[in-house]
């Protein structure tokens, strides 16, 4: 079920019932996968670029009905030279944002590169969307909403289009993921600013990435409070 902009979802709940899940963007350097995780977490997106270096992370609580959701966003740096970190940070990924500039024909080339990547490292059936960024720029435009449609269903993934500067459609985009992990509608709710357990932005070393996660995504194995359907616990067997 994809919802629209205008959905809200309420950043309050139980810290004692939350379920884990992990979202990696990828991408060309520049296509705005920083600006995008930065647009949802905080509603705003930073005036100065800076390229991530290695790896970031954002966490952002969602409260679903009597369920909180703690989404896990991992930045990743989109220069060649970090390319060997792939492995790493697609490890137990529940979704994969694959991203390009409209405005930019070589991010878009560079698609299925990326997209083969993502399937060398994911688990079968994690849940991939193409993200089609900076659609604020639609008079820069040179890559079509029909080309992302048409790559997106070529390769069983769904389809996006975003403005990290707007705003616009980065709620939706968000959404899907959500009601992909869930199965379940998103109610409209009062949006709060509050995170629980000291969720924010870090920036973390491969090494350190540790344990916590790693039983974090083990215990998630274990429950089923957030998975509406057997798709889901599908999903769980094949990572076991």
């Amino acid at each position: 079920m994809i919802l629209g902009d205008s959905t809200m979802v309420n950043e309050s709940g139980s810290s004692s019932n939350i379920e884990n899940y992990k979202i990696a963007i990828i991408g060309n350097q520049h296509v705005g996968k920083t600006s995008i995780l930065s647009r949802y977490k905080y509603e705003t997106t930073e005036d100065s670029y800076a390229p991530t270096v290695g790896i970031d992370f954002l966490t952002k609580n969602v409260f679903l009905e009597d369920k909180t959701i703690r989404l896990i966003m991992w930045d990743t740096a989109g220069q060649e030279r970090f390319k060997s970190l792939i492995p790493s940070y697609l490890k137990n990924a529940n979704c994969v944002i694959l991203t390009y500039d409209i405005t930019e024909k070589t991010s878009f080339s560079a698609l299925g590169k990326w997209l083969s990547d993502v399937k060398d490292n994911v688990v079968e059936g994690t849940f991939i969307i193409l993200c089609g960024n900076k659609i604020d720029l639609n008079n820069k435009r040179v890559i079509s909403k029909e080309e992302g449609e048409k790559f997106a269903k070529e390769n069983n993934i769904s389809f996006a289009e975003t403005s990290a500067t707007t705003g616009q459609g980065i709620n939706e985009l968000f959404n899907t993921i959500l009601s992909n992990f869930c199965e379940v509608p998103l109610e409209n709710k009062e949006n709060k600013d509050d995170d629980l357990d000291g969720g924010g932005s870090q920036t973390i070393v491969l090494k350190d990435l540790g344990k916590e996660e790693q039983k974090t995504q083990e215990l998630k194995k274990k429950k089923s409070c957030c998975y509406g359907g057997g798709k889901n616990k599908k999903k769980d067997k094949k990572k076991k």
